[in-house]
């Protein structure tokens, strides 16, 4: 009797858990409006760039070494993560943490709390590319965030990120084509 009753707690299960392709089922074929560009008080980008450039081993390795001002050409926009919190979301400018085309690059989702920087998305997590969307689904009380990457010939990557509670996490990638029916979101699997 018990492995019965395993079997059905572990198939009820199953519906609670959605499926990786459903995740894309609400991501727009066109990339959302871009969220608001912003500028720090003179005090926070001190604050932020400090914070950026003791990450730089991890997330922008070899801005150092070539380019050891890069923190000073990041831009910052509005990132509104719920009903009731905006974040900064930070990208790359020009230089070495920003691909050769200019349209894809590091990027980080950030709270700031007087002096106080909590990293809620790094490209170490592979938060790099362009904002492409906000998802209305939560977790933990987060919108969930796409990402996408240029890749050429009328494709993007696309990485849909979901907070666990402590971070951002990748959760699934596709790709977007551009196909005689109009775009398209394929996801891999």
């Amino acid at each position: 009797m018990r492995p019965s009753l395993l079997l059905i707690v572990f198939l009820s299960s199953l519906t609670l858990v959605p499926q990786r392709g459903d995740i894309w089922k609400g991501v727009p074929t066109e990339p959302a409006d871009q969220p608001k560009t912003v500028k720090p008080s003179a005090q926070q980008l001190g604050i932020l760039r400090k914070a950026l450039k003791a990450r730089e081993r991890l997330d922008v390795v070899h801005c150092a070494d070539r380019e050891p001002n890069w923190v000073e050409r990041v831009f910052f926009r509005e990132l509104p993560i719920s009903e009731t919190e905006t974040a900064l979301l930070v990208e790359a400018g020009e230089g070495c943490a920003r691909g050769s085309q200019g349209s894809n690059g590091a990027m980080w989702v950030l709270r700031l709390e007087g002096d106080k920087v909590s990293f809620l998305a790094t490209p170490r997590q592979k938060f790099e590319g362009w904002p492409y969307s906000i998802q209305p689904t939560t977790s933990h009380g987060l919108r969930d965030l796409v990402v996408g990457w240029h890749m050429g010939g009328g494709e993007a990557g696309l990485s849909y990120f979901r907070f666990d509670g402590a971070s951002y996490r990748l959760v699934g990638t596709a790709v977007l084509t551009d196909s005689v029916d109009g775009p398209k979101i394929v996801p891999n699997h």
